[in-house]
């Protein structure tokens, strides 16, 4: 096999196969901690949806907004964990 071969072949699907869990961690973390950010630089959009339950009285803008990043974490961490069993192979 050539040097090429055997890096495309063996040694980058080695890496893949270990990068994919510290990658889809921070991944997740990342999403986690720009909602953190927001909160501190920017107004964030649970603050937006509490401004405007106090303006119109309903509360359904704070419940969607928590469905919604819920949903987001979830359908990452569901994708990373198929990811990782498709790459679980030989452990």
């Amino acid at each position: 096999m050539t040097k090429r071969q055997i890096f495309f072949k063996i040694v980058l699907l080695q890496v893949v196969k270990r990068i994919v869990p510290p990658m889809s961690n921070e991944i997740i973390t990342l999403v986690k901690d720009t909602s953190l950010a927001r909160i501190i630089a920017v107004y964030e959009l649970i603050w937006a949806g509490q401004v405007f339950i106090k303006s119109a009285g309903i509360i359904w803008p704070l419940f969607f907004t928590g469905v919604f990043y819920l949903a987001f974490c979830g359908i990452l961490t569901l994708l990373f964990g198929f990811i990782e069993k498709k790459l679980s192979y030989f452990s």
